[in-house]
């Protein structure tokens, strides 16, 4: 190892851009008679800046520039006996090879023959799959988000669509992300100009540069090069703009407001207005020379207001809930503490000599009469919470989605970058970079400080810095050997305050123990489970954080040319590093969840209203809060290296041949006891650093992750291109939650031994709202390193041991990097008018696909069949699916150890497979038309599944432990059918266009663009699941019975099914009329994901009408039209057959009312 970074590091330190920043430009020489051309000299030229470079033709007439900056270049071809041949307007865009032919005429050079390049509209030379968005396509496409270029990898075959992940504190750039090819966003690769631009933990882009700032964005989706990795599904790369020898730059605004805003589809404007937005857009950039031919900057600044109205449609209890009126549900109600038999009403409760409530057994509870609870009964906390939380304002409110509201949200965001290319010699050139973004947020609570459910309970105040830099260094040392430099920093800071952070909420509201300090203060959250939207008050656990992140990374790339190969080898280094202060589990100010179990004995049917029942009674089904010792942090190495040789055997065909070489050191914390490793063969926590234990948890580091490829591009003609490809790109580690184990993330938490138990605190004290938390009680640090046993007491000082309901992550040492077998076989065809048309065969296979998996879930069904007679409430004369009335026997660490919460595992290895036909038909630039068209038809299988994709990088554990197979399925955004078009059109009028071309009709009728782009996709699979109490096996969902097939409806609402559930049962010993009876145990017949949801259409609009005032100065006005159709796009309908209420129902959408944005533009 020490020889292998001796020799990185004395690459580093030769002067030495590669194929991630820079282009090939190559060709072939021949005369009239189509023999080759040897020894003619070759010269590119850059148009713009006037930078050349020379070559001559080898012995087959090839000649070759790799390395080139993107740009529009010039060819100038020149022999003895020969015409000097020119030709010019020459596209090179970034990661591209552009092959240009040149055809020599007998002559003298003094003579010159000079031809206008055709547009270079075939991938002749390739055999790697994606796209490439230039500057016209990013500027002139309606973009939205923030004219976010993420949005175009929409265009890309393979892409679903680009969606908003994390909460607005988390992801404040507004990233995007994207599933590619099947594989989890988790896999891409994001670099701007060739350097690292990931995200670690949230998997975002750290920097988004402004839409008006960037050249090209270079889309790679399968069969990368051997220089490209650490990625099984798309690198996205990024290329700003440069200066040239003329000035040139641009001013510009867009806005939108309310006013021409349509009302999202579920909201009642007669009962909540339209909240009011304005949003502007605004900057400018500028670029040019410093010294001509020389010296060259370009930098650009952008500001972004945006107060935005927020609409959202919530579960909240209804009056009836409120007044202990449970009648209008059939399922009883029970009492789960002790009353006075003399008082029928259960009004009178029997305290302990404590004063406290005395529970009662779940099995010998009492239901209250007519499901009505006293009001002498309701918790004095429960009462002032239900102070905070609004009454229902809808017409005959329902039990779900029957308060709606807007809020407001405001952030502010300005950034610059700043770009200067300095070409020192023809054969030495300097790039660099910095950038620099600084958002501001404030997302309002939607119960005023008392935060409630909007968002999840994302509601409060962010800050975030954003910095970006590189420097890049080219030398070209002759024309067949040149070597490239790329070192790249990037940093972010994020930091998200609850809105009453500072404040001591719980302790004023009666809640005790709970505002110790800054950290811990604000509101208690209040989660009442099943049905009603969550936290009814209060803020998400997540919050607050402070979290900063850094990314250093180092490229160098070689190339030397040899006849008609180049070989190509390069190292890349890159270190990582992560520090977080945050709660995640219960959050530091805590939380008391309401589940069914309390109100319910454990052979009672339930529903909604014993959730909120046992809210009322202060009987919660589980309470915890994290309790903060020590900060989280990541340091990671990577280590990448490569070879591979670009020939070309014949004029027709080229063979890319490469190998590429990673390695992933394990990570460690910044300071010892910064991590942990739970080892479940004997209940201990091996803390990383202490006591002899190695800092990185003795995971090993494996040295044979080596990924050929191969590919290859036959011409059988210039118009008429066969591509193909193989190969292996290996993923980085794609979770941090063993980082996040005690003593980091400590938690003082209990919930129910057994099902229907109230929890109760190591201190024997029942855990409910009115008794608080006790103090904390942090397990200390032992010197040997190693946290034996279960606290069944309150932890002794000094004397550390594991919470018996706290959960534990499990490294695995032997962890192997998942990969990506990736293949491609293409046809390509010119058509006339400069049409295009690729059709594609793209497949993967994926090795190692990580899956968190809980050592904790169940074995088997909780009946008794499966566990030893005389236990578990099972006796030898009860039927085998008589339900337990404790799994712990069947889950194998409550078993061994009593532990009760989930032991997962990082990772159980599994697979994926996708098969995909994937077209395109596009017009590159001319008759003023640009179009891209894709078509992918496809299907993605896997056993992980990442549901909802709400931002985590978690392993998307399973959903059936009894039958694993079964996890084998197809994937959540999976969409069969997928048709994304794109349309940039200058209207056939005004001056240089076939009519209206003078005078005042040039004037009104002249200079107008029309773009477009049209989405048109089949729906995601539904998310079936069922109510799992016949099932009784934690960690396994339980499905429907399907008997008979699938039909959609198509309604929507409440009051109408988008799809016909009376082909679905719940999976019962007791079903209802029509539904077959299952004994206790049974798994339902259908899979997770299955059958599609609501189809997706998105049209977006542009019209533009450009004026020009002076010859190079001119003035831009558009209007831009997001869902110019106003319609809207459906979430899933619930597949959740256990809630009669929704099940069947679609209540939201994600998107589709319409926006306008008007905008202007001056450029000169």
């Amino acid at each position: 190892m020490a020889i292998l970074l001796g020799l990185s590091l004395a690459a580093f330190s030769t002067p030495i851009m590669g194929q991630a920043v820079n282009a090939t430009l190559l060709g072939t020489v021949t005369d009239a008679s189509e023999a080759v051309v040897y020894g003619a000299k070759v010269t590119v030229t850059e148009i713009k800046t006037g930078v050349s470079r020379s070559t001559t033709t080898n012995e087959s007439g090839n000649y070759e520039f790799p390395n080139l900056p993107p740009g529009q270049y010039e060819v100038a071809v020149e022999r003895e006996g020969f015409k000097r041949s020119v030709r010019s307007g020459i596209d090179v865009l970034v990661n591209s090879d552009v092959r240009v032919n040149m055809v020599l005429q007998p002559g003298t050079k003094s003579e010159v023959v000079e031809v206008m390049a055709e547009i270079p509209i075939l991938q002749t030379d390739r055999a790697d799959v994606g796209a490439k968005m230039e500057a016209k396509q990013v500027t002139d496409l309606p973009l939205g988000n923030n004219r976010n270029f993420q949005n175009l990898v929409n265009l890309v075959p393979g892409a679903t669509r680009a969606h908003r992940v994390h909460s607005e504190f988390f992801n404040a750039q507004d990233s995007l992300s994207t599933e590619v090819n099947g594989q989890t966003r988790l896999f891409n690769n994001l670099q701007i100009e060739g350097v690292d631009d990931n995200e670690r933990t949230g998997l975002l882009q750290i920097y988004i540069p402004p839409a008006e700032a960037i050249q090209t964005v270079d889309v790679s989706t399968s069969n990368y090069t051997a220089e490209f990795g650490r990625a099984g599904g798309a690198v996205t790369n990024v290329i700003l703009k440069s200066g040239t020898n003329d000035f040139h730059g641009a001013a510009y605004e867009f806005n939108r407001i309310s006013a021409l805003a349509a009302v999202p589809f579920f909201q009642d404007t007669r009962i909540t207005p339209k909240a009011p937005t304005t949003y502007n857009y605004y900057g400018g950039n500028i670029g040019g020379p410093i010294l001509k031919n020389k010296l060259f900057f370009f930098g650009d600044i952008l500001r972004i207001d945006d107060s935005r109205g927020k609409f959202d449609k919530l579960s909240v209890p209804r009056d009836d809930f409120r007044n202990g009126d449970f009648s209008a549900v059939s399922q009883p109600i029970y009492d789960p503490y002790q009353t006075d038999p003399a008082d029928p009403t259960h009004g009178t409760l029997v305290l302990d000599a404590s004063g406290n409530p005395i529970p009662v057994a779940p099995g010998s509870r009492t239901q209250f009469p007519n499901n009505m609870i006293p009001v002498s009964r309701f918790s004095p906390l429960a009462l002032k919470i239900l102070a905070l939380v609004p009454h229902t304002n809808l017409p005959s409110p329902g039990l779900v989605s029957n308060y709606q509201q807007t809020t407001r949200f405001l952030k502010n965001t300005t950034a610059f970058d700043t770009k200067f290319d300095f070409n020192r010699r023809d054969n030495d050139r300097y790039a660099f970079r910095f950038s620099r973004a600084v958002q501001s947020l404030t997302d309002q609570p939607i119960f005023g400080l008392a935060g409630g459910p909007k968002g999840g309970g994302f509601q409060g105040t962010g800050k975030q810095h954003v910095q970006s830099g590189a420097l890049n260094h080219t030398h070209v040392f002759s024309p067949t050997l040149i070597a490239e430099t790329r070192l790249g920093l990037s940093h972010y800071r994020n930091i998200a305050h609850n809105s009453d952070y500072g404040s001591t909420a719980s302790d004023d509201l009666g809640i005790t123990g709970v505002n110790l300090d800054a950290f811990t203060s604000g509101l208690t959250a209040i989660d009442i489970q099943n049905g009603f939207s969550s936290p009814m008050v209060g803020y998400s656990a997540s919050l607050p954080w402070d979290r900063g992140e850094s990314n250093i990374n180092a490229v160098t790339n070689w190339t030397k040319i040899q006849n008609n190969h180049t070989f190509k080898w390069g190292v890349d280094f890159r270190r990582l590093r992560d520090d977080l202060v945050q709660a995640q589990t219960f959050g530091p100010r805590g939380v008391f969840r309401f589940g069914t179990s309390t109100t319910s004995t454990p052979t009672s049917l339930t529903s909604r209203g014993n959730n909120f029942a046992a809210f009322l009674l202060d009987a919660p089904s589980e309470v915890g809060r994290d309790v903060s010792v020590i900060s989280g942090s990541w340091r990671e190495s990577e280590l990448f290296s490569y070879g591979q040789d670009k020939w070309q055997p014949t004029t027709k065909l080229t063979l890319d041949i490469g190998l590429r070489w990673e390695l992933y050191f394990p990570p460690t914390p910044a300071h010892s006891g910064g991590y942990s490793n739970y080892d479940p063969t004997n209940n201990t926590l091996v803390l990383a650093g202490i006591g002899g234990n190695p800092v990185n948890l003795g995971r090993n580091t494996y040295y044979h992750y080596f990924a050929p490829r191969f590919g290859l591009a036959y011409r059988f003609t210039d118009k008429f291109v066969l591509r193909g490809g193989f190969g292996i790109s290996y993923e980085p580690f794609p979770n941090n939650a063993y980082a996040w184990n005690y003593p980091v993330r400590q938690a003082n938490g209990t919930n129910q031994l057994s099902a229907g138990d109230l929890p109760t605190w190591p201190s024997g004290q029942i855990a409910t709202m009115s008794l608080g938390f006790p103090t904390p009680a942090p397990a200390a640090v032992p010197n040997n390193g190693i946290v034996s046993g279960v606290c069944q007491v309150r932890p002794v000082p000094g004397v550390a041991c594991i919470g018996l309901n706290s959960q534990y992550n499990v490294i695995d040492k032997n962890f192997q990097q998942p990969y990506v077998e990736s293949w491609n076989v293409a046809l390509e065809r010119s058509l006339p008018k400069n049409f295009v048309l690729t059709v594609a065969y793209v497949g993967n296979h994926g090795v190692d696909i990580p899956m968190d998996y809980d050592l904790n879930a169940a074995t088997a069904p909780g009946i008794c069949q499966f566990v030893a007679p005389g236990t578990a409430g099972c006796q030898p004369t009860d039927p085998p699916t008589k339900l337990v009335s404790s799994t712990c026997s069947l889950r194998p660490m409550c078993a061994l150890y009593d532990r009760t919460a989930a032991t997962d595992f990082l990772f159980k290895p599994t697979s994926s497979n996708y098969h995909a036909l994937q077209t395109r038909f596009n017009h590159r630039t001319g008759m003023g038309l640009s179009l891209t068209t894709s078509y992918t038809f496809a299907k993605a299988l896997a056993y992980r599944s990442d549901v909802g994709d709400g931002g985590g990088n978690d392993g998307g554990g399973p959903s059936f432990y009894l039958n694993f197979q079964r996890n084998y399925m197809e994937m959540s955004n999976s969409r069969r059918h997928t048709f994304v078009q794109s349309v940039v059109y200058e209207l056939p009028f005004g001056k240089g266009k076939p009519f209206l071309h003078s005078g005042w009709a040039n004037w009104v009728a002249g200079g107008w663009q029309v773009s477009t782009v049209m989405t048109i996709m089949s729906g995601r699979p539904l998310d079936f699941s069922a109510s799992g109490t016949s099932l009784n096996a934690p960690g396994t969902r339980q499905t429907p019975i399907q008997i008979a097939p699938f039909r959609v409806l198509g309604g929507i609402g409440t009051t109408a099914l988008w799809f016909d559930t009376t082909a679905f049962c719940p999976v019962s010993s007791t079903p209802p009329a029509g539904c077959p009876a299952s004994p206790n145990g049974t798994l339902g017949n259908m899979s997770r994901f299955k059958f599609a949801g609501p189809r997706y259409f998105n049209l977006d609009t542009a019209m533009f009408k450009r004026f020009p005032v002076t010859e190079r100065v001119g003035l831009e006005f558009r209007a831009e039209a997001f869902s110019v159709t106003n319609s809207p796009i459906f979430d899933q309908p619930s597949g959740n057959a256990g809630d009669p209420v929704n099940f069947g129902h679609i209540t939201g959408t994600i998107g589709g009312n319409r926006s306008v944005e008007l905008g202007a533009k001056l450029t000169f």
